[in-house]
This record gives C-alpha cells, structure tokens and sequence, in this order.
C-alpha cells in the first residue's frame, strides 16, 4: 500500500471526524437553545420590600409549557396551593396570609381578573401580599418556621400586619403555633413538635441570631423573624 493513498486515508478519516465533531456540536447547541427556550416567564412574590420567590421561579419555568393558562401553569409548578373551590389561594410558596391580607397577581404587569388567561413566556408573573382593605401600604412581618432537613415538613411562613411595639415575644405568643416555657422565654413546642435531646429551637432576626435577652428585641416592618430547628 503506497504512502500517498495511506495519507488520502488518514485526511478522509479527519474530515469524517471533523464533519460529525461539527454535527454533534450543533445538535448540542440546538439542544441548548430548545432547553433555554423552553424556561418560563420571569415570577417574583412580594411582600413589602421583601421578595420571596425562593425558587418557585425555576419550578414555573419547569411546568410552563406554549398554551398553558395561568391557573395550570400555578396548579402544576406546586407553587400555589388552593383551597378546595380550586380558585381560593391558600398560601404561595408555602407563605400563608393574616386575615386582614390578600394576594394580588400580575401577569404582564396587569392585574389578573381571568384565571384562564394564556401566559406567553415573555410575561412577569408578580404575586403580591397586599391589605385587604384600603390602599394603605403594607408594613408586614414575615414569621418563618425552618424545619430544616430533620422536619422540612414544618417549613414554612407567614406574613403578618406590623403593630407598633411589637416584640419578638409578642409576635411568638400571638402566632397561635408556638409554646414557650415558663419564663417566657425558651420555645418549647412550634406546630406541636417538641425537639429532641439533640436538637433545638433557635430565633434569628433578620438572619442574625437571638440571644435570650433578644425575645424582649422591638420588630421593625418588613423584619423577618425565623425559629429554626437545628442540631446541639
């Protein structure tokens, strides 16, 4: 076998690699590109100044699919749980309300009075907490309770009107799911559990942690108070 045909061989075998290298990378790229533009509209939940989206945004873009309606699309993503007549919203993003409080949703930057409305992937969804009466502004206080991986089952908050002087004890003796000790202090029980040996009930207030003499600390709007459940 010559030299010359030895070298024709090796270069159509470098252009037959070549090409499917330049194949596979486009069929990859085109995968890409359909994946990308398979993601849904822009979400984000609001209260006051606090925004609580978490990643209910990635769980919208996983359901959404070309047609959906915008009650499909928050029945199917889990994002909003609704109550039995199917059109009630019982909490979003595992976040309940006070009576006294609504949730507003935008799509498109328009308040919603169809549930069925189409929802385009180039429109926002906004969930907002709002008074339910009154155009006062809100002033909330967001109560979470953080299961962490031992009980994740009792994760969740609630967002609650500010009241001048409220207190971190105050708002824990008034949520109706927390029992503190005797001296009013410790947390003993929040939803019914009690921890165990090894574990315990830790308040942080804003991402910083209480010390004991914190529960008499005065809340602010838009404070977020968290009881977490955490190992000794």
């Amino acid at each position: 076998m010559s030299t010359k045909f030895l070298w024709r061989l090796w270069l159509g075998l470098i252009i037959i690699a070549t090409l499917g290298g330049c194949s596979a990378f486009g069929s990859d790229a085109n995968g890409n590109n359909a994946a990308a533009g398979a993601a849904g509209p822009a979400f984000s939940l609001m209260a006051g100044d606090n925004e609580l989206a978490g990643n209910s945004g990635r769980q919208l873009s996983e359901a959404y699919k070309p047609g959906i309606t915008l009650i499909e699309l928050l029945k199917s993503s889990g994002v909003v749980t609704f109550a039995e007549d199917g059109f009630s919203i019982l909490a979003v993003n595992k976040i309940f309300l006070a009576p006294d409080m609504i949730w507003q949703i935008q799509l498109g930057g328009k308040i919603i009075t169809d549930w069925n409305s189409p929802v385009s992937r180039e429109q926002a969804i906004v969930i907002t907490a709002k008074p339910a009466a009154g155009d006062a502004p809100l002033l909330p206080i967001i109560l979470t309770v953080n299961g962490g991986s031992e009980q994740p089952e009792l994760t969740h908050s609630h967002i609650l009107s500010y009241s001048e002087d409220l207190s971190v004890r105050g708002l824990l003796k008034s949520s109706g799911i927390v029992q503190l000790a005797e001296d009013n202090k410790t947390v003993l029980t929040v939803m019914g559990y009690t921890p165990l040996t090894s574990e315990d009930w830790k308040l942080k207030v804003n991402d910083k942690t209480l010390l004991d003499s914190g529960i008499d600390m005065k809340l602010r709007p838009q404070d977020v108070l968290e009881i977490s459940l955490v190992l000794r």
